[in-house]
């Protein structure tokens, strides 16, 4: 598992703020995880469960924090 960096953050998942970023690094995500958030956020639900997967708990919950500011946040089942 690596680590991953405010960088990587900004990479995978775009403009997020500073608050955002902190919440998301004190997860501890792998570089996996941040992957799959973004996947489902962006709508790649479909890819994910193809495959029989299942959002990490670090994934889902990367997911949660950047769509709390949504009005409705996707569907996490």
């Amino acid at each position: 598992m690596s680590n991953v960096e405010r960088d990587d953050l900004r990479r995978i998942l775009g403009d997020i703020d500073d608050v955002k970023v902190a919440e998301i690094l004190a997860l501890n995500p792998s570089l996996n995880d941040v992957e799959e958030a973004a996947a489902w956020l962006i709508g790649d639900r479909d890819i994910l469960a193809r495959d029989g997967r299942e959002l990490t708990s670090a994934a889902r919950a990367i997911v949660e924090l950047l769509s709390t500011d949504e009005e409705e946040p996707p569907s996490l089942r």
